[in-house]
């Protein structure tokens, strides 16, 4: 939700929706003698959310308030993590690079996201944990390369996880994300809180 100043009052711009869905691939190599895990990861966010949503008079919404993007693009990252008891501690980095305008010629920026988990094993069923992020997105494009206003921002996330495992080979994954630190330079969709749904399932090559 997007609240702007007008003449003294505020008006709110609304979007909410599915966004876009991010399908990885990650491969684990232990290093200093099988004692560091290290997961690479490689994969795609593709372009299933909406980015046609209109607001009640029928007109469409900024692409920078779109659940969407309309563009397929790379992810890469790259994760570290070590076990202490029943507690497992990780870190690493994730980045989404822009592949082009979508059909309205509009670009966004890419993205670096640093991340910091806590996890907590209390059986082989269930786990839960907490993560803190830092998110940095560049600036976006739009009209087929002309620069937009400076739309990038600094977030810094907090959020509560809590997962299953399935199997030994599947896992399932709830995550509530909150905002603790929001520094956006222009109007943005911002939410009060994301939750997010994954799956993990291991094969061996």
């Amino acid at each position: 939700m997007i609240a702007a100043a007008v003449k003294g009052g505020k008006y709110f711009r609304e979007s909410y929706g599915l966004g876009d869905v991010i399908l990885q691939a990650r491969f684990q190599k232990n290093l200093l003698k099988e004692k560091l895990p290290v997961v690479f990861g490689l994969g795609a966010k593709l372009s299933n959310g909406e980015i046609n949503a209109t607001d009640r008079f029928g007109d469409r919404i900024p692409d920078n308030l779109q659940v969407g993007t309309g563009t397929i693009d790379p992810v890469f990252s790259i994760y570290i993590n070590n076990n202490y008891r029943q507690f497992v501690f990780s870190g690493g980095v994730f980045t989404r690079i822009s592949n082009g305008e979508n059909i309205y010629g509009y670009r966004y920026g890419n993205e670096l996201q640093t991340l910091v988990n806590i996890d907590y094993i209390e059986s082989s069923l269930i786990y839960g944990g907490i993560q803190f992020s830092h998110l940095l997105t560049t600036r976006d494009y739009y009209e087929y390369g002309k620069v937009t206003r400076d739309r990038g921002g600094n977030s810094i996330f907090a959020a509560g996880k809590l997962g299953t495992r399935l199997s030994d080979k599947l896992d399932m994954e709830m995550t509530i994300q909150i905002p603790l630190q929001q520094y956006l330079n222009e109007s943005q969709l911002t939410s009060p809180f994301l939750v997010q749904f994954g799956s993990l399932y291991r094969f061996e090559l």
